[in-house]
């Protein structure tokens, strides 16, 4: 298990990229025959957060990435059979909320009928941008290991590009097959990251990464393309505007490129590399240590992706009766009142050689995009049952053909707007075991004891979990599931770490339960 603070799942899965799971009898052990899930864009898991925890410490709310933590659960979704590139599934779950009130949350995941073991691999042209500053702070043996491993995984056809940025920018290798003495001599006698300033021209690194893969003989390339950027996440030099650097990477996708990114350094800032990697095409990640640094870019040498679908959007309608409230699930969405959305600039699918599980037990693939709708429950008696709860709207262009494709669809909600079930458990749309509702009150419950303990409010911050033990409890006595088991021993975990920090601060560690905090879970 390796120990990355973001850590791309080593299944069938990069960023927004496809992700199958092992078939399994417990619930959420797999997608059917021929499908394959396709996740967000962003974190695949949340390691750096579960080893605070494992360590008996209190993490921060930011590391508990919501998209990594979605993305760790493995979910089944129907066959993708729709007849298009990319398959749309909407859900809804009606339940009552921990002080009584309602909590509707519609839900919609996306997977496809293209299985990428079955895709005939392209010659790549990867460039690999490496950030030498003291933001950096590479360690030389664990680059020069894990370029090595890069390297031998890649195939002879393929072709390596290296940029070295910061103060300036270097091209350090042009076109060179892996196994080059180019290649070879840069690895044992130059140092790519070595560099002790605080310039760092992340934009024009990323540019000539681009001229690497575009200009002179690269331009007659005739295969994949692909970027692989190292950064610190600061921008102090050339344009440091973030729009303008996530533009040019947006850019770059859209055209095809995959795009890669590996954070490294004790001062990593989050914001770019987040903004970046939640474009969906490619690894993110970071690097917590020299090892983590090795192994990331061993595996990249083994990956291989393939573009799905360019220009994606989706939008979700509430219907009459409803309104958005949050959202979760994706860091690329907006929403108001009257909708949300969500646009990316491709969807890719891939492929990992010797692949291995999340976190060695989990199997990831889960994730999607989750729609809390605000029910008039004044409007209940004239809208009745089975009516309409929200529509979905999605749109692309095929990468195999460069076809526009739609799919819409709309979920109605077997309750008037605003009712609760007859029971204490949920109403599911398609009758199943409610995992992704399930998953998102775990997020919900760790999120808000992280809120309250770093408000300064013990009680309310273990009371939080104690009003979440008798759901997760319940759910787990009707079904087998190691990734909410997971969750739930990291969830009792978090408390006995909440609580021992309390004590130390001589805090009340009374719990407080907060019926009405902002995440608002359904009960069971």
């Amino acid at each position: 298990m390796l120990s990355k603070i973001k850590l791309v799942s080593l299944g069938l899965c990069a960023a927004a990229v496809g992700c199958g799971a092992e078939d399994s009898s417990v619930v959420g052990g797999g997608v059917p025959t021929g499908s394959v899930n396709v996740a967000q864009g962003g974190a695949q898991d949340i390691s750096q957060f579960r080893a605070i925890v494992k360590a008996g410490k209190v993490p921060t709310l930011d590391t508990l990435d919501p998209v990594g933590f979605f993305a760790e659960h493995a979910i089944d979704l129907p066959d993708a059979d729709c007849g298009k590139d990319v398959c749309i599934h909407p859900f809804l779950a009606v339940a009552p909320r921990f002080n009584g009130g309602n909590w509707t949350m519609a839900f919609v995941a996306m997977n496809t009928a293209v299985d990428p073991s079955t895709l005939v691999r392209p010659p790549v042209h990867l460039a690999i941008a490496v950030e030498s500053s003291s933001f950096a702070g590479i360690d030389e043996n664990a680059l020069d290991a894990g370029m090595a491993g890069l390297l031998a995984g890649l195939r002879p056809e393929d072709r390596v590009s290296v940029i070295r940025y910061g103060e300036r920018v270097e091209r350090r290798a042009f076109l060179a097959p892996p196994d080059s003495a180019e290649l070879t001599s840069l690895i044992v006698d130059e140092r790519l990251g070595g560099g002790d300033g605080e310039l760092v021209g992340l934009y024009e690194g990323i540019a000539a990464a681009e001229k690497a893969l575009e200009e002179g003989d690269a331009a007659g390339f005739e295969g994949a393309r692909r970027l692989l950027l190292l950064t610190s996440g600061h921008a102090t030099s050339g344009i440091t505007d973030p729009r303008h650097i996530l533009g040019l990477g947006e850019a770059l996708v859209e055209n095809g490129t995959a795009f890669g990114v590996i954070g490294v350094g004790e001062r990593f800032l989050v914001k770019i590399p987040s903004a970046l990697g939640s474009m969906g095409a490619g690894t993110y990640a970071y690097a917590l240590s020299a090892r983590d640094l090795r192994d990331l870019l061993k595996e990249e040498g083994k990956t291989t992706l393939f573009p799905l679908a360019t220009d994606f959007s989706l939008e979700v309608t509430p219907s009459a009766g409803y309104r958005v409230g949050r959202i979760y699930g994706t860091k690329r969405a907006t929403a108001n009142a009257a909708g949300t959305s969500l646009e990316m600039p491709a969807l890719f699918i891939g492929q990992r050689d010797g692949a291995t599980d999340v976190g060695g037990s989990r199997r990831g693939g889960g994730g999607g995009l989750f729609v809390e709708l605000l029910a008039d429950a004044s409007l209940g008696d004239d809208i009745g049952p089975n009516e309409a709860a929200f529509q979905v709207k999605a749109g692309w262009t095929s990468a195999k053909d460069g076809a526009a494709q739609r799919v819409d669809a709309t979920l109605l909600n077997a309750l008037p707007p605003g009712q609760n079930p007859d029971s204490m458990w949920w109403n599911i749309s398609d009758g199943g075991s409610g995992k992704p509702y399930m998953m998102l009150n775990m997020y919900l419950a760790l999120r808000g004891a992280l809120d309250f303990y770093q408000a300064g409010d013990c009680q309310r911050s273990l009371g939080v979990i104690d009003m979440m033990k008798p759901s997760v409890g319940a759910w787990l006595g009707e079904y087998q599931d190691t990734d909410i088991q997971d969750d739930n021993n990291l969830m009792l975990t978090l408390r006995q770490n909440i609580e021992k920090a309390c004590r130390e601060s001589q805090s009340s560690t009374e719990p407080i339960p907060p019926g009405d905090f902002d995440g608002g879970c359904g009960w069971l």
